[in-house]
């Protein structure tokens, strides 16, 4: 369970079609297009599911050129290790939001940081690499972490838990 979130779920990625195949777009360095089977490999045991739009959410044609559009564009930008809410730098579950937020689907509303548990040694040790000190925390600062993204009531498992 990842301190923070309380949750299991770490990472998350969109499933485009890309030269006819599907691929996960994925923020974990440089944005990047990964197979399907190497993203299940690369989670840990027991939090890899595929989830879907609930049919209430079905994106038109129009609504995911947009979202794939944006997607393809973000192609190489660099990993957001301070979970900064910019179009500059992108982490995981930013870029799912902002890939659907493109298809005009709000899966979650963005939390603050200061919302998740921070006080855990292992959160608190990871803002101190990231940010040189508590301090220099930006509280405020939206998020989404994968665990809210997999909570949405806008999403359903296609893959059993």
């Amino acid at each position: 369970m990842i301190a923070a979130t309380g949750s299991t779920f770490t990472h998350c990625g969109v499933v485009m079609e890309k030269d006819g195949k599907l691929m996960v777009l994925e923020a974990v360095g440089p944005v990047r297009f990964i197979t399907i089977e190497d993203f299940a490999r690369s989670s840990q045991k027991g939090t890899f599911v595929i989830k879907r739009l609930v049919k209430s959410q079905k994106l038109n044609p129009a609504a995911l050129a947009k979202a794939s559009a944006y997607g393809t564009a973000q192609l190489g930008r660099p990993y957001s290790g301070q979970f900064r809410w910019d179009d500059e730098t992108l982490y995981c579950s930013e870029l799912v939001w902002k890939w659907f937020a493109a298809a005009g689907i709000r899966l979650v509303e963005p939390q603050r940081m200061g919302n998740y548990n921070l006080k855990a040694p292992a959160v608190l040790e990871l803002i101190v690499a990231r940010y040189g000190s508590v301090d220099a925390l930006p509280l405020d600062e939206p998020v989404v972490a994968p665990s809210d993204l997999a909570n949405s009531p806008h999403v359903s498992d296609v893959t059993p838990r």
